[in-house]
């Protein structure tokens, strides 16, 4: 049987089960669990053997296996320099959802789980986790002997105690819309100090993804937290706050009671610039030795620097552009197909990117997650066909209408293009430009 007979009868099994069963086989396609996992797992949820055993056949994990290049192990103390976006409010993990409030959290905050850049889960504060066989209870092990920074104990009741607050709508936590007909308030329990259990609102797969790395706000804080973490930073990470100063920067120390392995630096230092171009200026200055990224357009010349090295990989990053599709004219579908279609995708990865970008394929997922659909044809440029919509929908001769985005890596140039894209069809766009913390 060849690889494309396979991979037909696996997505016709694929489309038969349920949406649970389902995500368990989009796990294994993706590298994220093994074979024996998915088989263990599959047998919980009632799969039978033969139809495990032709999925396990089909799937193929798009994850390369590649060896770490031979490097020397650091050299123990001194100080780690690194530069980020200043944050664009206060600093509160329940709050914060901008990039530069994530790279400080990052340092003391710790969650139940890390996903990885092939998206694969790392136990970090939770040791492992199962499900029954509806889906909709998950069982987290909480990893022992770990404390906040504080010298308290962590145990699953601060676990429990995270998740409800981030799932109470009176306490309206960014990660609120992510928790949203998946977790209640409440529905999280801590069955023994090191065991909590979430009681779903319907089965969910991927449910470990909520409470990873990948939702921003899940760091896992004391039970008794209300606020102030600005003051503290307490977390279960391997830094612990020494000092802070709004709108420069942060400095960590080691954290003496950290569970992993001991820091390699005596010292982390995160310097606050207001911008980009100030962050590629300090750090060709020497004046930081790190960036967390920077986009192509405004880190072109460290891109060629060969005193800077840049590691590069796939993300689910993205840049927005916003239609407001409650007002007119967006709120005809025709006007927002024809945008659609004078937007000059290939221009702006080979151009505004540097070919440093996937194509976006009018898709809710990255283009690196299995959840996306390959089998649908590239949009391309297609000025007529625009022009066609826009006249079915009253609109041939163009319109106005005002774009607002933000002073944020690709952004504003990203407005610029496609302010210029769209005029071939007679709509003017002018650009307004606003900062983060507006």
């Amino acid at each position: 049987m060849s690889s494309d007979e396979r991979q037909r009868r696996a997505d016709a099994i694929r489309y038969r089960i349920g949406d649970v069963e389902r995500d368990l086989y989009d796990e294994l396609r993706a590298g994220r669990i093994d074979r024996r996992e998915f088989v263990r797992r599959g047998a919980v949820l009632g799969l039978s053997l033969s139809t495990l055993g032709v999925l396990a056949g089909c799937a193929q994990p798009n994850v390369a296996q590649v060896s770490p290049p031979q490097t020397k192990p650091p050299t123990p103390g001194g100080t780690i320099r690194a530069g980020i976006v200043a944050p664009a409010a206060a600093l509160d993990p329940i709050m914060v959802s901008d990039e530069g409030g994530l790279a400080v959290l990052g340092q003391t905050g710790q969650y139940l789980a890390w996903s990885d850049k092939n998206l694969t889960l790392r136990p970090v504060l939770a040791e492992s986790w199962s499900h029954d066989a509806t889906g909709k209870v998950w069982t987290f092990k909480i990893r022992r002997g770990v404390k906040f920074s504080d010298g308290s104990d962590m145990s699953a009741a601060d676990v429990a105690a995270t998740f409800n607050r981030l799932a109470d709508p009176a306490v309206g936590s960014n990660a609120l819309s992510t928790f949203a007909g998946v977790l209640s308030k409440g529905n999280v329990t801590a069955v023994d100090p090191y065991t909590a259990q979430f009681k779903l609102d319907f089965p969910n797969g991927n449910f470990p993804y909520l409470v990873s790395s990948d939702n921003y706000n899940a760091i896992v804080l004391p039970k008794s937290y209300s606020g102030g973490w600005d003051k503290t930073f307490i977390g279960t990470g391997p830094w612990k706050l020494h000092s802070f100063t709004p709108n420069q920067g942060v400095t960590y120390v080691p954290n003496p009671v950290y569970w992993g392995p001991k820091t390699v630096a005596d010292r982390s230092e995160l310097t606050f610039y207001p911008e980009e171009q100030a962050q590629t200026l300090g750090i060709q200055g020497n004046q930081v030795d790190v960036l967390s990224h920077y986009s192509v357009s405004g880190g072109r010349a460290l891109i060629t620097d060969p005193n800077i090295r840049t590691t590069q990989f796939r993300s689910s990053s993205h840049r927005e552009i916003h239609m407001r599709n409650d007002k007119e004219p967006f709120t005809d579908p025709r006007v927002r197909q024809a945008v659609a279609l004078l937007v000059d995708r290939r221009g702006l990865v080979d151009g505004l990117l540097a070919t440093k970008s996937d194509y976006g394929n009018d898709s809710p997922f990255a283009p690196l997650f299995r959840s996306t659909n390959p089998s649908v044809p590239q949009r391309q440029q297609n000025v007529a066909k625009a022009k066609q919509l826009l006249e079915a929908a009253g609109k041939s001769g163009g319109f106005s209408t005002q774009l607002t985005t933000l002073t944020h890596f690709e952004l504003p140039d990203l407005a610029q293009v496609v302010q210029n894209d769209v005029s071939v069809a007679g709509i003017n766009l002018s650009i307004n430009i606003l900062d983060p913390g507006t």
